[in-house]
């Protein structure tokens, strides 16, 4: 997915404007690159930075933990110095970069930056019983646009006077309702 650079802009200076974070080097991170557009071309906004290539996770006063991690081929780095010249030395690679704040899914700034995790997507932690909802919601949708289909044919048949088109998709609606009512026993 590609995000456009200005709401990535956005949603930084929101983010550095709106959050707190427990050392200020994180926000003065955060502007270099806002204001670096050649950079921020490359900066991905994902859940679970750290399980990328080249993470980076910044975290709020609130959320507690290291304010700012990088992680780079699952080497951890802390020390602000390193991770900015980092930053700035490697700028055309993908940074994944991890937004820890209270709330994140509320601020629609957040969401319009979202990306999914390459290297952890979120589809690949469904569990079994989730699947199987999803997949019998699916089948459901599936079977009553079928039968909306067919009252639409049963009502055209009426309307031309067609008995036996009338008769065969009268019949045939009435297996899906049956296969419907049985299905949700």
């Amino acid at each position: 997915m590609n995000i456009n650079v200005q709401e990535k802009k956005k949603f930084l200076n929101w983010l550095v404007s709106t959050v707190s974070f427990s050392r200020r080097e994180v926000s003065w991170v955060l502007n270099y690159l806002a204001n670096h557009e050649a950079i921020l071309n490359n900066v991905h906004f994902v859940e679970g930075a750290a399980l990328t290539d080249r993470g980076l996770s910044v975290r709020s006063t609130e959320i507690g933990g290291e304010p700012f991690v990088l992680t780079i081929a699952g080497q951890t780095f802390f020390d602000i110095d390193q991770i900015f010249h980092e930053i700035r030395m490697n700028w055309k690679k993908p940074l994944y970069l991890e937004c820890l704040f209270p709330d994140a899914w509320t601020h629609t700034f957040y969401l319009a930056v979202l990306e999914d995790n390459p290297h952890d997507r979120w589809n690949d932690h469904l569990d079994q019983e989730m699947t199987e909802n999803v997949q019998r919601f699916l089948s459901e949708e599936e079977m009553q646009t079928k039968i909306d289909t067919l009252y639409r044919q049963i009502d055209m048949a009426l309307e031309d006077g067609d008995r036996d088109a009338f008769l065969a998709l009268s019949d045939e609606v009435n297996r899906f309702l049956l296969q419907q009512k049985e299905g949700s026993h």
